[in-house]
């Protein structure tokens, strides 16, 4: 039966039509189209071919090699060598393209994907994001620091080499402007974290957890906005990757690692976007962790959405959260 869940997080609704999916295993396996690239001898995020990237801004090495790096985007949308400024245009406003668009190469290897990754290749990633995340902070003029990963020609990747995207913005966009308020709302209300008390949710109904250990826990939220969609929160107060130990990191590498091999053995080699939300540069101080809770969201591009989401602005998912994290949990 179809029903509208209401997402407490973000303050819409969601509309499931499970009959709109025949049954979870018509997805098993199925295999992503690989996004067009280079011929694999000319890709620039290989081993060796460094000269072919833009100046190197941070690597990770291992034994004289690198294992992870960050370059500037060759086809930047933003530059930090730019001054901010505001224009009025007769009618309209307008502000310099100012702020920083970096790749991280995630791997020399060329063929090896996330679904592939041992412990120290996810303790080099989020150490490395660490590092940006922490280094761009010092920029006065950044407010808002978006990073991400699109995996497969569908989630919006130009090349099969496994990387992710860093892109920070010099004022907070709508939505995160509106997410922002919303939880220091809360927070005013309740004295708690608005992701805490959603965890928590989620903790004692149980059916929607697909992993845990003593610092995250990963789940299908109750009013998951897209199929097989899943979340990874601190359970801990962090809200930003900048203020993780080495154990935090380990523990976070564990989870995603473990995450990772269990969403291939269930879905196959499907096309995903992955986003690592760290709290806003913007009014950022130690108040910021009562409220902002560090979360990870992977969100399996299965659905694509048409004119319903386009007309009211709702989405529409064809399976229910618990019905995909069995699926997770089945198929392993």
């Amino acid at each position: 039966m179809s029903e509208f869940r209401y997402c407490k997080l973000y303050e819409e609704w969601v509309l499931y039509a499970p009959q709109r999916l025949k049954r979870p295993t018509d997805l098993d396996n199925k295999k992503d189209e690989q996004p067009g690239e280079l011929i694999h001898d000319n890709c620039p995020f290989d081993l060796g071919k460094e000269e072919f990237t833009p100046n190197e801004i941070t690597r990770i090495e291992q034994d004289n090699k690198w294992k992870c790096r960050v370059v500037p985007n060759m086809f930047n949308a933003l530059s930090v060598d730019i001054n901010l400024e505001s224009f009025r245009d007769k009618y309209f406003e307008k502000k310099t393209g100012m702020g920083a668009h970096e790749i991280v190469i995630e791997t020399p290897n060329h063929d090896k994907q996330i679904f592939d990754y041992d412990y120290n290749d996810f303790i080099n990633y989020f150490s490395i994001i660490q590092q940006r995340v922490s280094n761009l902070q010092l920029d006065s003029r950044l407010a808002f620091i978006s990073v991400f990963k699109n995996q497969g020609k569908e989630a919006g990747a130009s090349i099969k080499h496994s990387h992710s995207q860093i892109m920070a913005l010099p004022f907070l966009p709508k939505k995160i402007k509106d997410l922002i308020k919303h939880k220091k709302a809360y927070y005013k209300k309740t004295s708690r974290a608005l992701l805490d008390d959603l965890v928590y949710e989620e903790l004692q109904y149980k059916k929607n957890i697909v992993l845990s250990n003593s610092d995250f826990v990963v789940y299908c939220p109750y009013a998951s906005r897209n199929p097989f969609e899943v979340k990874i929160v601190s359970l801990k107060k962090l809200s930003s990757l900048s203020e993780f130990t080495q154990s935090e990191l380990s523990s976070l590498s564990d989870i995603t690692k473990e995450f990772f091999y269990m969403f291939y053995k269930a879905l196959g080699d499907v096309s995903f976007n992955m986003i690592i939300n760290n709290a806003p540069y913007f009014e950022y101080d130690e108040k910021t962790k009562e409220y902002f809770r560090f979360n990870i969201e992977i969100i399996p591009r299965i659905y694509k959405y048409a004119g319903f989401e386009l007309s009211t602005h709702m989405t529409m998912n064809v399976i229910y959260p618990n019905k995909a994290c069995s699926v997770y949990k089945e198929k392993n």
